[in-house]
């Protein structure tokens, strides 16, 4: 009886054990949002050029989630669904298609965590959420 007791704790130790390392559903659904994650950086590391009030040669303007789907010179910066493909991620990474990477005015780039936020928002649909 000792051994099957033992047993029983051991088995349900160890699935106890699996259960929790593992990720939930919820924990790898975890999306990003525009007002918790994207917005965010945009206010502190593309605001300071690329607000309405600002000299911006691509009038492309940043403030709102209607601006920034609007886009500038360049068409519209994002493509649903398609955060490689979109110009808005393009641009944020070196080598962009066209210009220079942004930002252009200061010399700390955004970060590959950065621009990830950017792409898998995008590739989540750049919804307002």
């Amino acid at each position: 009886m000792k051994l099957f007791v033992c047993l029983f704790l051991a088995a349900l130790f160890t699935s106890t054990s699996l259960l929790v390392a593992q990720e939930s559903p919820k924990q790898k659904s975890k999306g990003v949002s525009f007002s918790g994650d994207v917005f965010p950086l945009i206010k502190r590391r593309c605001m300071p050029c690329h607000a309405s009030d600002s000299e911006n040669p691509s009038e492309f303007f940043m403030e709102s989630l209607p601006d920034i789907m609007k886009g500038g010179k360049h068409g519209k910066p994002i493509i649903p669904k398609k955060g490689d493909e979109s110009i808005l991620v393009q641009k944020l990474r070196p080598a962009p298609p066209f210009g220079e990477q942004m930002p252009l005015m200061t010399k700390k780039k955004l970060t590959d965590e950065e621009v990830e936020i950017f792409k898998k928002w995008i590739d989540q649909g750049a919804k307002k959420n």
